[in-house]
């Protein structure tokens, strides 16, 4: 009973820190696009917006999450 509650907090554990490392590099992904797209006047051209879906994604688009 104890190794099954250990593999299960285990595999959560993992999952989230996957779920981090992606969403680190997309964020990074992001930041390299903004810099690389800098215009002579310093201003940013808007980044291409791809469709996103589930609560998580609406609350970070409306409250900057």
């Amino acid at each position: 009973m104890t190794n099954d509650i250990s593999g299960v907090i285990r595999s959560l554990q993992t999952t989230a820190v996957n779920r981090c490392r992606e969403r680190i590099e997309d964020a990074a992904l992001r930041a390299r696009g903004l810099i690389g797209t800098k215009r002579s006047d310093g201003e940013h051209e808007p980044a291409p917006e791809k469709p996103e879906y589930g609560v998580t994604s609406a609350l970070k688009r409306r409250h900057g999450l």
